[in-house]
């Protein structure tokens, strides 16, 4: 495990990772950046939007469950 040193850079704070700890990470790619209450900084990589180009419609599910009757305490 490496350590990292936080710095100023404009009004950011930068973050470098140490090469030991950067293999097969994509350079350009992007990272969701979340930290907790207990002060851990995690990068988590982000996902492109599946939906993004999608069409109208293009993703509907017929509700298969909408005629069906209840048999029991069930609750809708």
């Amino acid at each position: 495990m490496g350590t990292a040193k936080l710095r100023k850079q404009g009004s950011s704070v930068v973050v470098t990772i140490p090469a030991s700890e950067a293999k097969g990470i994509d350079i350009n790619s992007e990272y969701i950046v979340k930290k907790d209450e207990h002060g851990i900084i995690m990068l988590i990589p982000k996902l492109d939007n599946p939906f993004k180009n999608a069409k109208p419609g293009e993703y509907y599910e017929e509700d298969i469950w909408a005629d069906m009757k209840t048999t029991g305490n069930e609750v809708w």
